[in-house]
């Protein structure tokens, strides 16, 4: 398939290490070439681009260029996932079950994006967008109200859809400008403000969509220069090798025992524990405030766990702020640094999990996972590990590279994988006095993964996951869909939730959301 995403520039930037991303040099016509594509030839409005910004490449893309797929982005703004840039198999696969690709949308600080233009701009301008379109295309003047009376955002004239849509979408959005053209008086700009043409056009990309039918997938876009691409695989590099060194004395104790750590007595202080579990394997949540103080949507995902979990082979623990020391130990270090703030109570969380996992084995799952469906009862036999795995890495930077997700282990008691863990931490924090990277939980799990060949062979045997698990969250504010619903819940039971995102039980004309529908699901 022709797939190709345009990067809009007028400088010269790093190669980009993707073919399918074409530097395109807006508002070329009488500018210094920069060896590049522009667009000054054939149909072209690169004279415009002073007040058309990139929209003279979008005009540029319309008239000229035949291919499948065609996307738009930035010389610093991306589309991205899990800090990749969309690779060209990625887009294709989307576009297989949506329509267009689209930034994911930014609430305005103020009330309205009518606000937020009268704030920003010439809120005339505007009204004048208003007055063309009740001309030439009155059956929009409702969407275009609609649009301007709620506060989303979709910032760059950025998306990525087949070149039938785009074409679609051109032919509406400059009979539109070039009418307002022609009513403009551009002597009252400053070089800022005369950018007029590109600032309507990012409101009426939402106008345009509102009387479309087509499905819609919300991608991040990130701000980064394209030198940038690679710091972050070398920052992450090097501080895997300072967790390596850091560790240094705690590996060379390691060492003899690579097999087996079973003759290696373990760091772990002695520990009466009263709770038998019900004769059962425990499943593990924490929510360090209680359930009664937490968000929502944990609500709603602690009670997905309990209906998921098999009664006659697992019991929940909640852990709590109140009730953690019940179970776990920690160290008079930890202690006392996370009474200095130096630890957050999200890496606490990690130290109580490798605890956990190691003294009773069990399952570990983060308290915003929604379970759709009832867990597989295999998962709970004792000697089972379990984890969701990736075939490549959730983003570009991420050391685990797909193979593992710390928020959900299931390992057996006395695990290596969770020794490792917990000892590592015990050690980091002997030693440190700060966090070196948030995810520092897997830095240590990749130290495991190349010493021990017993943690590689139990993480290469655990069956790869579907990306599934990730599609509830980017569609918990659309409108539900009892297909996509079905389809998704039948490729895999774990969906990956945030709490802070923004929550709609309704969308604008007040259809349930897949979170309304999550919700009323919990009543």
């Amino acid at each position: 398939m022709d797939t190709r995403i345009y990067v809009m520039t007028h400088k010269k930037i790093e190669p980009i290490q993707n073919d399918v991303y074409i530097p395109l040099h807006v508002g070329r016509k009488g500018k210094e070439e920069l060896g590049y594509v522009g667009d000054d030839t054939g149909d072209s409005i690169s004279e415009k681009n002073s007040s058309y910004c990139e929209l003279t490449g979008l005009y540029w893309l319309w008239k000229n260029v035949d291919c499948d797929i065609v996307g738009i982005c930035h010389y610093r703004r991306f589309f991205t996932r899990n800090e990749q840039i969309l690779d060209k198999e990625y887009i294709e696969q989307i576009l297989q079950h949506y329509d267009m690709i689209i930034p994911d949308s930014r609430c305005t600080e103020e009330i309205s994006i009518e606000r937020h233009y009268e704030v920003k701009h010439c809120i005339e301008d505007l009204y004048l967008c208003r007055d063309v379109i009740a001309e030439k295309y009155p059956e929009y003047k409702e969407a275009f109200q609609v649009a301007l009376k709620s506060n989303l955002l979709s910032m760059g004239n950025m998306w990525i859809t087949r070149k039938e849509v785009f074409n679609k979408y051109c032919e509406w959005l400059f009979e539109v400008l070039f009418e307002v053209e022609k009513r403009l008086d551009f002597s009252k700009y400053d070089d800022y403000q005369g950018r007029v043409m590109g600032f309507l056009s990012e409101r009426l990309f939402r106008v345009w969509l509102l009387m479309q039918d087509y499905t819609i997938r919300e991608e991040y876009v990130k701000m980064i220069e394209t030198k940038d691409f690679l710091n972050d695989i070398k920052e992450t590099q090097l501080k895997y090798q300072y967790i390596k060194t850091t560790l240094k004395p705690l590996i060379q104790l390691y060492e003899p025992y690579s097999d087996s750590m079973d003759s290696l007595k373990s760091l772990a202080q002695d520990f009466e524990q009263k709770d038998d579990f019900e004769g059962k394997i425990p499943v593990w949540v924490c929510w360090w405030q209680g359930e009664d103080a937490a968000p929502e949507l944990v609500k709603v995902c602690l009670d997905s766990i309990r209906r998921s979990i098999p009664e006659d082979k697992a019991v929940l623990r909640l852990i709590t702020l109140d009730n953690c020391m019940e179970y776990v130990t920690f160290t008079d270090t930890v202690i006392k640094k996370y009474n200095e703030g130096k630890i957050t109570l999200t890496h606490l969380s990690d130290m109580l999990r490798a605890e956990l996992l190691y003294r009773y084995g069990g399952m570990w799952i983060d308290a915003t996972y929604y379970v759709a469906n009832k867990l597989n009862k295999n998962i709970f036999e004792r000697d089972t590990f379990y984890t969701l795995k990736y075939p490549v890495s959730i983003w570009k930077s991420d050391i685990s590279r797909g193979r593992w997700s710390c928020n959900l282990l299931k390992v057996y008691p006395g695990s290596i994988f969770a020794r490792i863990l917990m000892e590592s931490f015990w050690y980091y924090w002997e030693v440190n006095d700060s966090m070196i990277d948030y995810f520092l939980i897997d830095y240590v799990a990749t130290l495991a993964y190349d010493m021990f060949p017993a943690v590689q062979s139990m993480i290469e045997k655990c069956p790869i996951s579907s990306s599934t698990v990730f599609e509830l969250q980017k569609n918990l504010c659309r409108k539900f869909d009892a297909e996509k619903y079905k389809k998704w819940t039948q490729e895999s039971t774990f969906f990956k939730l945030n709490w802070r995102t923004e929550l709609e039980e309704r969308t604008l004309t007040q259809e349930e959301t897949f979170w309304g529908y999550l919700k009323d699901d919990r009543r």
